[in-house]
């Protein structure tokens, strides 16, 4: 008898163990508004605080339309679509882990609307307004972005779509490029993305000093038994050796959350005509406001080629 409650006690310590590792790896902020969090108060940011903090209110103040889909699994997910009556295309921005679209692209967003294009900023799913309780480091929403460009293709007929995405949005769009896009969809622009949810998990593991031979294959369980998903079912890397779309690759070189070596990896990857941006001094996500003329003639540039052709 005594065995048996130690086995019994055994497993309960593993479930235990398994659902804490899926509430701190997977689970999402839905409901949790991070307009109200003042993000320019961390260290990294406070160089550019006020530049973020004006970016912040543009995509707050400017007017928009509240927009909703549901995704090919049923879940609804939430967006804010800027418009303009003279647009030249449409950007569909995707933001990173734990973030919001109006945080991450604060500060490069009024520049993108006043180069006269249309934006879609969705809530990734299982982030704030968006449905769903898991987030899948782009083996789901790579799926949301296809659907995204669904819905944008069939209400602006022949409207040219270019994909955009910070951090784990990044990766979710270099992952949707790997598989079958419409024509609309002319470029693929990724900041700082990782390689792989493996590779990134992996990574922040180590930076713990935790084993991650040990603590790898664990958070995998917990996010196959908690979250329905296989954390190793896509990998951008793999996604971007398919993908023939034109694309712009930028990274911060201090970059210490997501090594610049990734970036370069996704680059190097990429099947269809590319090129790469890193920017010297720049943390994770920074590269915009640590070196804007630069970043801001990139995107230029980039963008002039992928609408001509």
């Amino acid at each position: 008898m005594i065995a048996v409650y130690i086995i019994l006690g055994l497993g309960g310590l593993f479930l235990l163990t398994e659902l804490v590792l899926y509430l701190l790896a997977f689970q999402g902020h839905t409901n949790a508004d991070f307009t109200k969090h003042d993000f320019a108060l961390k260290k990294e940011l406070r160089p550019y605080a006020g530049l973020i903090l004006s970016g912040k209110r543009y995509c707050l103040e400017t007017p928009h339309e509240d927009v909703t889909i549901r995704a090919r699994d049923g879940t609804r997910l939430f967006g804010r679509f800027y418009d303009r009556a003279d647009r030249r295309g449409i950007v569909l921005m995707m933001h990173g882990y734990r973030s919001m679209a109006e945080n991450d692209f604060s500060c490069s967003s009024e520049f993108v609307h006043s180069q006269g294009f249309a934006m879609l900023l969705p809530d990734e799913r299982a982030h704030w307004r968006s449905g769903g309780r898991t987030m899948t480091f782009g083996v789901r929403e790579r799926w949301d972005v296809l659907d995204w460009v669904k819905y944008l293709e069939d209400r602006f007929p022949g409207e040219k779509i270019i994909l955009e995405g910070l951090s784990m949005g990044a990766s979710t769009v270099v992952m949707a490029a790997g598989e079958e896009l419409p024509r609309c969809v002319v470029g693929v622009i990724a900041d700082c993305g990782y390689t792989s949810p493996k590779e990134i998990i992996s990574c922040v593991i180590k930076s713990y000093h935790l084993p991650v031979k040990i603590f790898y294959p664990l958070v995998r369980l917990a996010g196959r038994m908690f979250g329905g998903f296989d954390c190793e079912a896509c990998s951008a890397r793999e996604a971007a050796a398919r993908a023939k779309l034109p694309a712009l690759f930028i990274h911060g070189e201090a970059d210490g959350f997501v090594p610049c070596d990734m970036g370069r990896a996704n680059y190097a990857a990429w099947a269809g005509p590319k090129r790469l941006v890193t920017v010297p001094g720049a943390e994770h996500g920074l590269s915009y406001v640590v070196d804007m003329p630069r970043c801001q003639a990139e995107l230029c540039r980039f963008v002039a080629e992928v609408m001509q052709n």
